[in-house]
């Protein structure tokens, strides 16, 4: 594992400030949620005459006054699956793509190693880097969610960080596929992007335009939050596609940088 430790230590100075910022997002919301609560009536009355895309987008909770409603919605619904998926995205381009582009690589397969053995731990060290700010997340939430009323079993919130880290991983995955196959950072953040805006918007209109609900099954954010893990905790099945969808694009990554000729 000396490369993916090498890795995460020439990032640690970056997953510092990415774990700062996590844990000043989740202050940030904690910290609005009584004057959100404040005005429940009013918020919970705009929420219910909003058009169903928007419900969708911000979770479809409820009662956002909620600490429920009011976390999915402005944590887990925007900004702290986002956060992940760039840490990760950005990890996976990074891991093989970028090493190419800043002529590294074949420094790094001078020495005694195998290619897939490297593929392998640079994907590990992308899913330890999202998976540690991911446990930052968590803790934020732990530590200042009730410190401004926001009660939430810890069983409930660690269903759903470790949801949001699948997903991210999966899109982490799909960059580093993506670079080791064309070997352009830009291709591979580009190509996974893409992939997530798609996915991202057909879970969040799929319920309300004719003929995508069907489709709905096949975005990575339904099996992230569909099944609302935030009340109703671990979901093996959905946890089980992201995951399944991560390990084939890894399959893809070690097949594809295997047979690829670095010379050209």
């Amino acid at each position: 594992m000396i490369i993916a430790v090498k890795t995460l230590r020439d990032q640690r100075r970056a997953l510092v400030g990415w774990a700062i910022g996590m844990a000043a997002l989740v202050l940030l919301y904690a910290s609005f949620y009584p004057s959100i609560k404040s005005n429940a009536a009013s918020l919970n009355k705009y929420i219910e005459t909003a058009p169903e895309w928007i419900r969708n987008m911000i979770g479809n909770s409820g009662n956002i006054s909620s600490a429920v409603g009011y976390i999915r919605a402005e944590v887990f619904s925007t900004m702290g699956p986002l956060l992940l998926l760039i840490l990760a995205i950005g990890a996976g381009a990074r891991a093989i793509a970028g090493e190419e582009e800043g002529r590294t690589l074949d420094l790094l397969l001078a020495n005694p190693v195998r290619r897939r053995t490297v593929v392998l731990q640079k994907f590990w060290a992308m899913v330890a880097s999202t998976s540690g700010v991911g446990v930052v997340l968590l803790i934020a939430l732990s530590l200042f969610g009730p410190a401004f009323g926001l009660h939430i079993p810890l069983i409930d919130l660690a269903a759903t960080v470790v949801s949001a880290i699948a997903l991210a991983i999966c899109f982490g995955s799909i960059a580093l596929a993506v670079g080791c196959w064309r070997g352009r950072k830009a291709v591979a953040v580009a190509a996974s992007t893409s992939l997530a805006v798609v996915s991202y918007l057909l879970n969040v209109l799929a319920p309300s335009v004719k003929g995508l609900s069907r489709f709905q099954v096949l975005s990575p954010f339904y099996h992230y939050i569909g099944y609302d893990p935030l009340r109703n905790g671990f979901s093996a099945p959905h946890l089980s596609v992201l995951v399944a969808i991560a390990g084939v694009a890894l399959a893809v990554a070690l097949m594809t940088f295997e047979r690829r000729d670095l010379a050209s």
